[in-house]
């Protein structure tokens, strides 16, 4: 994670706008004992901008992402909530969403100064496809989100297609999707 966090500081710190501000938030399974909060104050030190750069532990992503202008990452699953924004993402590491017309390929520095928005044609498509084949509703911090998220991922398994190839051959069963109605 070190040369993942002195790159971006050392890009924004050169490219970004005097008064914005670079947030680092923690994995939720973070637990303290790899010193990432010391070595990103360092660094920002370093470079002085230790009062433009956060570390945040926990908390709801969320809440983070209403305020941003954009979203920087290794290869983080938080990348979908951006996207869901329509918040410009840039992928330093290798994951299923980098693809063209939602992740920006610009140089960090270059994304820091003026980031390249996503695409809300192809992010509508890319996400159609993930709740066609791979996505299931539900989570795993909640015991009816687990229950429910269990349910379907029985379903998935027993079927007698794989989901991609269901939905290639235009076998794929409707998803049902999470509603907040109650009995």
């Amino acid at each position: 994670m070190s040369e993942f966090t002195d790159q971006v500081m050392e890009d924004f710190a050169r490219a970004a706008p005097r008064h914005h501000h670079l947030v680092f938030k923690a994995h939720p399974l973070e637990d303290g004992r790899g010193g990432i909060r010391h070595a990103v104050e360092a660094k920002a030190e370093a470079l002085k901008i230790g009062k433009r750069v956060h570390y945040v532990r926990g908390g709801k992503l969320a809440r983070l992402l209403a305020q941003a202008r954009a979203a920087v990452t290794v290869n983080s699953t938080a990348a979908q909530q951006a996207l869901w924004r329509g918040l410009p993402v840039r992928s330093m590491g290798r994951a299923v969403y980098d693809k063209p017309d939602l992740i920006s390929k610009q140089p960090l520095a270059d994304f820091f100064d003026a980031p390249d928005r996503p695409s809300q044609r192809a992010y509508g498509i890319y996400r159609d496809y993930l709740l066609e084949t791979s996505q299931v509703p539900g989570g795993f911090y909640a015991a009816h989100s687990r229950a429910h998220a269990l349910r379907l991922v029985v379903d998935l398994v027993l079927a007698a297609d794989d989901p991609y190839d269901a939905l290639a051959t235009g076998r794929s069963q409707h998803r049902q999707q999470l509603s907040d109605v109650k009995d």
